[in-house]
């Protein structure tokens, strides 16, 4: 399949030290180069298109060696959704408006998405991710990574790490990594997309607030809203260290119960897929996470490999 690589720097997205996240530095080496290059790495992606400042991406690219794989750049949209469906067009050699309702074969296509700021990334994780994506049962898959993973890179001692948020499922603690696949054709729903992007970040109350006014302004039925509830109170429990009320909250809360959700409201089968290296989950989302990767980046490189 082909994988598209976001780049992009408008709508929800955020600047961390005053740049772009994909154009930051880790080590004399733009993140989003570390991503494609770990991309570049599997059999199973024939292409790499990456969708962003188009000048800038081109200009770093001149800068290395040659990828083995086809590299196709392309100038960003507006938002997040905007460079789904155009890096994902770029896809579909002479495609027009309306071919997906005469030929099945561009209808079904899938593609693989992945973000620009994720350095720690890995070809074996890429791959587990890929193992575990059934797209014959499901037209969105996206990547789960266990706390105890995560645990590796989280702050302990006088050790610098990053701390996240964690779903909270009765199988497990999982926080949604950076790989994706999807048939962007079947998805009945894709302005819910750019609404989730730019709530997406759950612990600032208001983001609670915004993503459960949209969800009811485009008529979740109730059962979603109680999950997302249940999940919502679960994580908080959590984090106030209220781990015993939490583990009684998300004993309600099944995996395939959120995909199922997650479907109703995207229009379209949704499942997961997980990972257990960590790098997928590594982006950099703020100025401190940065600084702190920029530290551990070789060490954190190393338990990678």
């Amino acid at each position: 399949m082909d994988a598209v690589i976001l780049c992009g720097d408008k709508g929800a997205s955020r600047m961390v030290e005053g740049e772009s996240k994909a154009f930051l530095f880790m080590h004399g080496m733009p993140l989003f180069l570390r991503v494609a290059l770990a991309a570049d790495e599997v059999d199973r992606v024939a292409r790499l298109f990456i969708i962003g400042n188009k000048a800038k991406i081109d200009l770093h690219l001149s800068r290395h060696p040659p990828l083995s794989k086809p590299v196709v750049t392309l100038e960003q949209e507006g938002s997040l959704l905007e460079n789904i469906l155009a890096g994902f067009i770029a896809t579909i050699d002479g495609y027009q408006p309306g071919m997906e309702s005469r030929d099945p074969s561009i209808r079904e296509k899938v593609v693989a998405l992945m973000p620009g700021d994720a350095p720690l990334l890995h070809p074996a994780e890429i791959n587990e991710f890929l193992d575990g994506a059934d797209m014959e049962k499901s037209d969105y898959v996206a990547g789960l990574t266990p706390d105890h993973v995560m645990a590796r890179y989280c702050p302990a001692g006088d050790k610098p790490g990053i701390s996240m948020a964690y779903m909270h499922f009765r199988e497990g603690r999982f926080r949604i990594n950076n790989l994706h696949v999807a048939r962007p054709f079947a998805c009945r729903n894709k302005d819910v997309i750019q609404l989730i992007y730019a709530s997406r970040y759950q612990k600032d109350i208001k983001n609670i607030i915004r993503l459960t006014r949209d969800m009811l302004a485009h008529h979740v039925k109730t059962q979603s809203l109680f999950l997302y509830a249940r999940l919502q109170v679960a994580m908080f429990l959590s984090f106030v260290r209220l781990r015993f009320l939490s583990d009684i909250i998300r004993r309600r809360i099944p995996m395939e119960s959120v995909a199922e959700a997650a479907g109703r409201i995207l229009g379209m089968r949704v499942s997961w897929s997980v990972t257990n290296r960590g790098g997928a989950a590594l982006d950099v989302d703020n100025d401190i996470d940065y600084e702190t990767m920029k530290k551990m980046f070789h060490r954190w490189k190393g338990m990678q490999e």
